[in-house]
């Protein structure tokens, strides 16, 4: 039930990718969700592994950053790609494409923002 809270996201950044994608301009979303914010930029980039630059990321405006997607830079130990909980919890994640990556994103995004409110009942 909380994914779909979250659907119109992805289908207000899947219409944007859609309508925009010839253009070469940028993928943007900036929304406030239950616990936080969510803020998404991507923009098609073939000097970046998977063609395009993105950072994804969920945070609370008092707490910090909740989750965060990016390939910034490529590190020795994480490649490309990284997934990073909180400070210091930082893995590397596999890159399939745009549409997969916004997707797994904005499910951790659900589910965070799930055990964070059944914490509270």
């Amino acid at each position: 039930m909380l994914v779909v809270r979250h659907n119109f996201m992805f289908y207000e950044l899947r219409e944007h990718r859609y309508r925009r994608m010839t253009k070469n301009q940028p993928l943007e979303l900036n929304r406030a969700v239950p616990g936080g914010r969510v803020e998404m930029f991507a923009i098609k980039d073939n000097d970046y592994p998977g063609g395009w630059f993105y950072r994804f990321q969920y945070y609370h405006p008092e707490v910090g950053e909740i989750l965060r997607y990016d390939n910034a830079h490529d590190d020795e130990h994480l490649g490309w790609h990284h997934r990073h909980v909180g400070f210091g919890d930082d893995t590397e994640i596999e890159f399939q494409h745009i549409t997969t990556h916004i997707t797994r994103f904005l499910q951790e995004v659900a589910d965070f923002t799930y055990t964070k409110e059944t914490n509270h009942d």
